[in-house]
């Protein structure tokens, strides 16, 4: 009966990474895309966009430290991602 649960648990717990460090990954990417728009110039050229990527970066950050679902942080990275593009195409960056 105790074999079944520690391969259960092994099973959820190997899961839980591989989704944290995907998850990470991400952070990490749209950490790099902003950093590429900022030495673009994009803060001072395009505001708007730099800074709600960089806002949307924060939030998707403490959601995956509160421990919200994937999806929460995945879709506040995206729009993160979507405006730190929409951010460097102002500028010229993403050529």
């Amino acid at each position: 009966m105790k074999r079944p649960w520690m391969l259960l648990l092994a099973i959820v717990l190997s899961a839980g990474l591989i989704g944290g460090c995907a998850t990470a990954n991400s952070i990490s990417s749209a950490r790099a895309q902003l950093e590429k728009a900022k030495k673009a110039g994009a803060e001072e050229t395009a505001p708007y966009e730099f800074y709600a990527a960089e806002a949307y970066l924060k939030k998707a950050v403490h959601e995956a430290e509160e421990g919200s679902p994937k999806q929460d942080v995945d879709l506040f990275l995206s729009k993160s991602l979507e405006h730190s593009k929409k951010a460097l195409d102002s500028v010229g960056g993403a050529k």
